[in-house]
């Protein structure tokens, strides 16, 4: 055989073994696919569309318990991962639903602050489980708060509401005794003004966890705010034989404004100012300072108490806590005040803090966000009102060149 006849002998026997081999291995993946096909089915589209969109975790195990489908959530939010897929008594449940087709429910303990997700699994076609999971722990978070809260309320009102009843009772027997009257209805006024100043607490509470609408905000002067506030309570620091001072150091010339529910505000003011009056030593003084700097406007409340131990500083803002209940009942505190004042300032953009020392005295500031000012706002208009008067100089003095042209119109209603 020649040279050129073995050459294209070759390069056919190539082309030849070379399509042989490609055809084979064409044909060996389509038939693992059908065999995959035939041992585990397409999920439906439906299905699987419908859980693509869903914020639930979801899952599903084929007949060997091997995840063929995850959606997003699952993907991103891993509430139940490979430790539980390999858990015996989880595969357990999986392979018992699998055969009886029976849902099957697990339920979060309350007591347990780690068991936090719900998960069900459900048989998904006859040879697929299809797992859901969804984590409660922020759910059972907000129930415990509201549970802890309705039995604080409940205890709160219990106190009051039993008094009034008792010494209700003592008041009708001792009818024909006036000077036993005098002072069991000085008791009900006293238990009584309590109770309403609870619930009044318990509105104002509601009021500021609630979200601040647009129509609830309302142009409100930080300045004369404290002041109203101060002003107002003077009768009972008066009561209580202590001085309110004022300082302000905050921009001259300038109003600090803000767009709140100005009833919160006042009263997010108030408690400062009650609590510092009502834990001052007769003598004593109560410093108000207000100040503006980067715009935020600072009023800050000190007193000179007997100050607050360290292990206190953390809860004090808490629903109902008092550093010291027995003294804060027989003074009249609901033990509300700093929460209601906490919420309504982060409501409104801002917070409030506090700094203490035992045996020197306590001061809690106030920090607003300033929405704008007074004096900005007159310097916004003076500067509208001076381009006004320009425009209308420079309409006036074209009319004067250019007899045709049209007759300038009034500053007031240029635009």
């Amino acid at each position: 055989m020649d040279p050129a006849s073995l050459v294209l002998t070759s390069i056919t026997l190539g082309v030849l073994i070379g399509a042989g081999t490609t055809v084979a291995i064409v044909g060996a993946r389509r038939a693992g696919l059908r065999r995959a096909a035939e041992m585990r089915p397409e999920l439906p589209d439906v299905a699987t569309s419908i859980l693509d969109e869903i914020d639930t975790f979801a899952v599903i195990l084929d007949s060997a318990l091997a995840p063929v489908y995850a959606n997003r959530t699952a993907r991103e939010e891993r509430h139940v991962g490979d430790v539980e897929l390999a858990d015996p008594e989880f595969l357990g449940s999986v392979r018992r639903v699998m055969s009886t087709g029976v849902p099957d429910t697990h339920e979060p303990d309350p007591n347990n602050p780690a068991d936090t997700v719900r998960i069900h699994i459900v048989r998904f076609q006859p040879r697929f489980v299809l797992i859901l999971a969804e984590d409660l722990g922020e759910e059972q978070r907000v129930n415990a708060m509201r549970r802890d809260f309705i039995a604080n309320v409940s205890h709160e009102l219990k106190t009051p509401i039993a008094a009034i009843g008792l010494l209700a009772e003592a008041t009708q027997q001792a009818a024909d005794e006036p000077e036993l009257v005098r002072d069991f209805s000085k008791s009900l006024v006293k238990e009584s003004r309590r109770l309403g100043e609870l619930s009044r607490d318990i509105i104002q509470l509601s009021e500021a966890q609630s979200a601040l609408r647009p129509e609830d905000r309302e142009r409100v002067s930080l300045r004369d705010l404290v002041r109203g506030e101060v002003d107002s309570h003077r009768s009972f620091a008066g009561q209580h034989d202590v001085e309110l001072v004022i300082t302000d150091d905050s921009s001259a010339g300038e109003e600090p404004i803000i767009l709140g529910r100005p009833t919160s505000l006042a009263s997010a003011v108030a408690n400062l100012l009650s609590n510092a009056i009502r834990h001052s030593p007769a003598g004593g003084r109560v410093g108000i300072g207000m100040s503006s700097e980067l715009g935020r406007f600072t009023v800050t409340v000190t007193d000179q108490g007997e100050g607050i131990a360290p292990e206190h500083l953390p809860r004090i803002f808490e629903r109902f806590y008092r550093v010291d209940g027995a003294r804060t009942r027989g003074d009249g505190g609901t033990g509300l005040g700093l929460s209601i004042a906490r919420h309504t300032m982060r409501a409104h953009g801002g917070d409030v803090d506090v700094w203490s020392q035992p045996g020197v005295g306590s001061s809690f500031t106030l920090s607003f966000p300033l929405h704008e000012t007074g004096g900005s706002a007159k310097n916004a208009k003076r500067i509208k009102r001076a381009k006004r008067a320009v425009r209308a100089a420079a309409h006036a003095r074209t009319a004067d060149t250019n007899p045709a042209a049209p007759a300038a119109s009034s500053p007031k209603g240029t635009k």
